[in-house]
């Protein structure tokens, strides 16, 4: 009998789409999931359908944990915390692979930002608890935390155990943009990342401040596989809104005042041109809003699968910048409208889809009214530019992302 390889996945395994990049690479690995203290974290089983779960505070060390659970290669989904960092450098002494898979659309628009409406530079203390999930049910897990990185710096060698404390230094004061930009060092990058295409790899290396010879593999987008056989049917007159959890996280200068007037404005003028409305949340957002309207029978809140099966019939999409909007933006029978209706002003986050030619930026709610009635035209203008936005942005929307993904993981890269 074969023995599987073991993998070791850290990153946020409560939200399933980010567990599901591994669809393809189910039945070919033992699969460990890390990435809190404790169970108590844990909000979804869903990862119980790939593998098991491990906890840091279930670890005297880093060597501990791979001592334990002997992972061949180990995949970071970012790498931005202090457990983040003392493992991945406890892999690489230890010569066990490290990647870091792309997992979506990075925020271009808040790298050169006043820090009023992109991450706050310094962080409150609060912010940054909710940020690594340090908010722990007992004073007993955050010691065991604290212990489990006290321990993995004594065993590193003395380079790197410098390094995780220069690393704690920095990163307690500032967010993740800042504190990369202040130490560009290869001891906090993974060996070889994973991305979904050049031009999204373009703004990781931004945000991450990587080095212009980081040694990079493209995959396309495993998030889509499933839609590669989308054809158009029983088209109707519909709009599917693709939305983003910017009041949750007070972005671009959003807040729940503000959602909610966006909530009463968009819905009136979606029901005043006789559109149908679709909505698919962000996993991370607040839905309270979008059920009250559900209620009033001004929209329908769907989930993945729901979408899935609806994608072949609705015709207009709108969104902000979201992974999302890739596929629709791709697809030939579909007119994609990019809201930039933001209270902080007009920024173009979704400059990427428009500059491309497959979204018209709107940044006034009101002009839906003259949109509506002509989308037609503004699909017309869309579709000439469709493949090559396809080839530039999707790599290769072919179905076979997670396979290609697999592939990697399964042979040396």
């Amino acid at each position: 009998m074969v023995t599987k390889p073991n993998l070791l996945i850290v990153g946020e395994f409560n939200r399933k789409d980010y567990i599901d990049l591994f669809k393809a690479s189910q039945h070919y690995f033992n699969f460990y999931f890390l990435e809190y203290i404790s169970p108590k974290e844990v909000k979804s089983n869903y990862y119980q359908n790939y593998g098991q779960a491990i906890f840091w505070g279930d670890f005297k060390s880093a060597n501990d944990l791979l001592h334990i659970t002997r992972p061949d290669k180990v995949i970071f989904l970012c790498i931005e915390s202090y457990n983040h960092v003392a493992l991945n450098l406890a892999c690489k002494n230890a010569n066990i692979p490290t990647y870091l898979l792309e997992h979506g659309l990075r925020a271009d628009y808040i790298l050169g930002f006043d820090p009023k409406i992109s991450p706050p530079l310094h962080q409150t203390t609060a912010k940054k608890l909710r940020y690594y999930g340090l908010v722990f049910q007992t004073i007993l897990a955050r010691i065991k935390n604290r212990l489990f990185l006290l321990n993995t710096i004594k065993v590193l060698p003395p380079a790197d155990a410098a390094f995780v404390k220069q690393f704690v230094k920095v990163r307690k004061h500032y967010n993740c943009l800042e504190t990369f930009r202040r130490i560009k060092s290869d001891k906090r990058l993974a060996d070889i990342y994973i991305s979904f295409t050049p031009q999204i790899f373009k703004v990781h290396q931004a945000h991450n401040s990587l080095p212009p010879d980081q040694r990079v593999i493209h995959i396309g987008v495993p998030y889509f596989d499933h839609l590669i056989n989308i054809k158009p049917k029983a088209i109707e007159k519909a709009i599917l809104l693709i939305d983003q959890p910017l009041a949750e996280h007070g972005l671009l200068k959003w807040d729940q005042k503000y959602k909610e007037t966006f909530i009463a404005q968009f819905t009136t003028i979606c029901k005043s041109h006789h559109f149908k409305l679709y909505i698919k949340p962000h996993p991370k957002q607040d839905e309270s809003l979008w059920l009250k309207a559900q209620q009033n029978s001004l929209c329908e809140l769907i989930d993945d699968d729901k979408l899935t099966k609806l994608a072949p019939s609705i015709p207009v999409i709108t969104g902000f910048y979201s992974t999302y909007l890739m596929p629709f933006a791709a697809f030939n029978y579909t007119t994609l409208l990019t809201l930039e209706n933001h209270p902080a002003g007009r920024l173009d986050v979704s400059k990427s889809f428009t500059d491309a030619g497959v979204a018209y930026p709107v940044y006034d709610l009101e002009e839906l009214h003259n949109l509506l009635p002509n989308i037609e035209q503004l699909h017309a203008q869309q579709l000439t530019n469709k493949a090559k936005f396809t080839k530039d942005w999707m790599y290769k929307f072919d179905g076979k992302s997670g396979e290609r993904l697999r592939d990697i993981l399964l042979n040396d890269a």
